[in-house]
């Protein structure tokens, strides 16, 4: 057995108020597990069992011994489940023992800790085949004579419904299901305590979707209707809202199942929502809005004949008791962003029921906006706004058309209303008449914002951006929203153009000024959503504003330079300033993109070209000089590329020292893809001149492909851009063709695994991958096309390597047409690229017709089929026309 060492003050330290206290004993607790894994089991174990320690370290070491084996980061939890299989057998039954003990104690907290740290393991031990006698005694703990204490009945509830949420259901035989599920059953009794009710209710809800089986007899279904049915009227209100939750869950998991208990379920949660205490009611709302989200769901899916139509058929009765609702706000509650209550949720699944109902909707709800409109009562006025932009989604333009006109002097009367919370409401509901009806009225009828009432309009905005943040953040959204309805990015001119300059002026002030109010609550948001108007409204201006664009650029780029000489006197600060000049970059990047749609436009930017680029090298050196890479700065940069084309050739030798380091930066992912975005767009705007990077590039695409602590959200775009890479540089690749033919392999084995998994998670990031694999394959193929076709340089070896490659491409292509996780269909982008990768493939390499025709799957002809029946491949870009008349010729394809 490991040595056990006293851990008991380092634990007891882990809670301590001090910073440094604390920082020293997780060091010293980290090192002891890094250095020896099984004395550290064994040794916070051993505190966890030990009933004469305090609370609270037992309770830090059941929290050390879950985390030993969990961690949030995917590549992290699976080194720490191999290190716990590694473990010695006799310190894991030890373990096991000493957990399934302490379900025992006296202590709450330390039931509860372990509770977790059991079912953690056990979605370890049970997928190895390992700790058999786990669920039995527990099922022992339930079945026990003489019952066992309250607190360890509860405390086997709860880890049974954690197993019940950590443990694949496929692990879990019908036999224990069906045993879990009976224990969990007995325990929610009316004989029970009210500890162990409520832990049988919540291990149900998380047990739920386990009962497939049970819920397809109806007798079984019936009952766990009942009991569930009977908990929403149960004494306590804890057991209440744990009720509705379960009732939620079994809407989601077993809607189709749901018909004949409506009439019941309606009762109940109208009753709870009109009469029971606020968070039951907001828990009884929430199974409304489960049901609605699994109908549009369906709608969504293309499965109306599925729908049972709950939501239509109840809306008539729920709206007046969710308009009603939507009256009782907790104005203290409004104050932190965090709440949920009766209020939101009301007005959460109002929005739902408008999508779902649509038109029918508007004159059901009108009566309520028209007599509270105007109410002296606050909460009364805010209710009526709430409602008037709940219904925005969902209507049709021509049904809203009428409300929305005689509605928007209200709304802009009521920007200055006294309350703040009407004003909040206000400027939301006018962001979701500018999002869904303002610019999508019908051809022929009049605009919903007229011209002459534009000035007045924006004038009441502008205004309000003087409010407070929480006012002035969804007058910026609104602002946003206005100038995007307007659709005039390709116009010679557009209704904003002539308040464009004052509008951008009035957002960059309000800004400032949030800037400078750091205290004021809410106001980084506000400033955020203040730059992201302006950005909206740069790219929804019309041609005529192009100059007041490029005079924009110029104040950006003074603005960053100006900001770059601030000192910094803290890291805090740092972060502060690293935000804002992301801010500034984002912007700077705005108007290039916009500049760059024109021509005549594009050549006003040559006169900043080294101002621009200096200035994004002076942001990312000063970003890197504290830690990683600036995100903004390098998709400015990004932007820039495409901006300047083969002349950033000049800036390549001080630029791709960024690109190594945003490539090497995994811990933030997110930089790291930003980063190989640019790294295409460099490729494909300097072409062969990338040629003396490439040994470094290459390397570090490749290492981070074959790296299990890269986030896998990358590794598609890192195998595009190996296909940018070849494309840019030619036959010079074939230098790097076996290594990345290597890893594609290894990318399009993964990628036929998936399909064998029929696991629907998967599939959207199978289809992410698969563009990658293809995005890498045509672009190899067509960078070393010449030199193979031609018979030069290494053209005859790179033939041959690819050929050998062939049988694998195919396999991986045919894999993508048997695929039938999605339903019938194919992600149309993904068919297409492939398709065109075997057009390159048959046009590049002799032999790629015949191999392709000698294949014995011919799931590939699927793909073409469904090509040729979406139609027009000039619209999404991805034309393949050559590619299906060269593989009917060369591989005999009948399509």
């Amino acid at each position: 057995m490991a040595v056990v060492v006293d851990l008991s003050a380092a634990l007891a330290s882990t809670f301590s108020h001090d910073a440094n206290i604390r920082q020293q004993a997780e060091q010293h607790l980290d090192q002891l597990k890094q250095t020896n894994f099984p004395s550290y089991l064994a040794s916070i174990t051993n505190e966890l069992g030990n009933e004469e320690r305090p609370d609270d370290v037992r309770q830090a070491a059941g929290l050390q011994l879950k985390n030993s084996v969990d961690a949030k980061d995917a590549a992290r939890r699976q080194d720490l489940m191999n290190k716990w299989m590694a473990t010695d057998p006799q310190l894991k039954q030890h373990i096991r023992d000493v957990l399934v003990r302490c379900l025992h104690s006296p202590k709450g907290d330390v039931r509860k800790t372990t509770a977790l740290a059991i079912a953690k393991i056990a979605a370890i031990d049970i997928q190895a085949k390992e700790w058999p006698n786990l669920i039995p005694s527990l099922l022992q703990n339930m079945g026990a004579q003489p019952p066992a204490p309250v607190g360890t009945r509860q405390a086997t509830l709860m880890t049974l419904g954690y197993i019940c949420e950590e443990v694949d259901e496929s692990l879990l035989s019908p036999e224990n299901v069906n045993m879990i599920l009976t224990a969990v059953v007995a325990g929610m009794g009316a004989q029970e305590a009210d500890e162990a009710r409520l832990a049988a209710i919540k291990a149900l809800t998380n047990a739920i979707h386990l009962a497939k089986n049970n819920f397809e007899v109806e007798n079984e279904r019936s009952y766990l209707m009942q009991v569930v049915c009977a908990g929403t009227q149960a004494a306590s209100q804890q057991m209440r809202v744990a009720a509705f939750q379960c009732l939620q869950q079994i809407a989601d998991n077993y809607y189709s199942k749901l018909q004949s208990y409506m009439t019941e379920l309606y009762g109940l949660t109208t009753k709870a929502i009109k009469e029971d205490e606020d968070e039951v009611a907001t828990q009884a709302i929430e199974f409304w809005s489960t049901v609605a989200e699994y109908e549009l769901e369906l709608f969504d899916d293309g499965k109306e004949d599925d729908c049972k139509n709950f939501i239509p058929a109840a809306a008539d009765y729920l709206l007046p008791i969710l308009l009603e609702c939507l009256t009782k706000q907790d104005e203290d509650a409004l104050e932190d962003e965090g709440t949920w209550n009766r209020a939101m949720a009301a007005g959460f699944c109002l929005k739902l029921l408008a999508r779902i109902c649509r038109d029918r909707v508007v004159p059901q709800v009108l009566p309520f906006i028209t007599m509270n409109i105007s109410n002296p009562d606050w909460h009364n006025r805010e209710a009526a706004t709430f409602a008037f932009g709940s219904i925005m989604e969902g209507p049709s333009v021509s049904a809203l058309d009428q409300i929305v006109r005689q509605g928007l002097p209200f709304l802009l009367t009521a920007l200055k209303d006294q309350h703040r919370i009407v004003r909040e409401t206000t400027a939301w509901a006018l962001g979701q008449v500018f999002e869904q009806v303002h610019g999508n009225e019908p051809d022929g009828s009049a605009p919903i914002v007229a011209q002459d009432a534009l000035p007045g309009l924006l004038n009441a905005l502008v205004e309000s951006l003087k409010d407070e943040p929480r006012v002035a953040y969804y007058v910026c959204d609104a602002l946003r929203l206005l100038a995007l309805g307007y659709n005039t990015t390709d116009a010679d001119t557009s209704p904003l153009s002539p308040f464009l300059k004052d509008l951008v002026q009035k957002l960059y002030e309000a800004a400032e000024v949030f800037r400078n109010h750091p205290a004021q609550e809410n106001s980084s948001k506000a400033q955020v959503a203040a730059y992201e108007a302006i950005n909206d409204l740069i790219r929804a201006s019309a041609r005529d504003t192009l100059e007041f664009v490029s005079t924009l650029l110029t104040v950006v780029l003074q603005a960053i330079n100006s900001n770059l000489e601030v000192p910094l006197a803290s890291h805090q600060a740092a972060e502060k300033m690293a935000t804002l000049q992301g801010q500034f970059c984002g912007m700077l990047q705005v108007c290039m993109e916009r500049l760059c749609r024109s021509e005549d436009a594009r050549a006003a930017l040559v006169p900043f070209r080294d101002q621009i680029m200096e200035t994004l090298l002076k942001v990312l050196a000063r970003t890197q000089s504290g830690a990683g890479v600036h995100e903004e700065a390098m998709l400015a940069a990004g932007t820039f590329t495409v901006a300047v084309g083969a002349d950033f050739e000049k800036y390549l030798g001080q630029f791709m020292a960024f690109i190594r380091a945003g490539l090497q930066d995994h811990q933030q992912w997110q930089v790291c893809l930003s980063t190989v975005g640019v790294l295409g767009d460099v490729c494909r705007a300097v072409g062969g001149a990338i040629l003396p990077y490439c040994d470094e590039l290459v390397s570090i695409v490749l290492a981070n492909l074959g790296s299990p602590s890269v986030h896998r959200n990358i590794k598609p775009e890192l195998l595009t851009v190996l296909g940018d890479v070849a494309l840019a540089i030619e036959g010079q690749f074939a230098k790097y063709l076996d290594a990345v033919l290597t890893i594609l392999r290894q990318a399009m084995g993964m990628s036929v695994q998936m399909v064998s998994a029929n696991d629907f998670d998967t599939y959207d990031y199978n289809n992410l991958l698969r563009r990658g694999i293809i995005d890498a394959l045509s672009g190899i193929v067509q960078g070393l096309g010449d030199d193979i076709i031609k018979g030069v340089n290494a053209g005859a070896a790179s033939r041959d390597r690819l050929t050998a490659e062939l049988p694998a491409v195919f396999a991986f292509v045919s894999s993508i047409g048997s695929d039938r996780t999605g339903g019938d269909s194919y992600d149309e982008d993904v068919a297409r690229t492939a398709i065109a990768l075997l057009g390159d493939l048959c046009s590049v390499l002799p032999n790629a017709g015949a191999t392709l025709a000698a294949q014995p799957s011919k799931d590939w002809q699927a793909l073409v089929g469904f090509v040729v029946s979406c139609g027009d491949d000039s619209v999404s870009g991805n034309q393949v026309g050559w590619a299906i008349d060269l593989l009917r010729k060369s591989a005999g394809g009948q399509f």
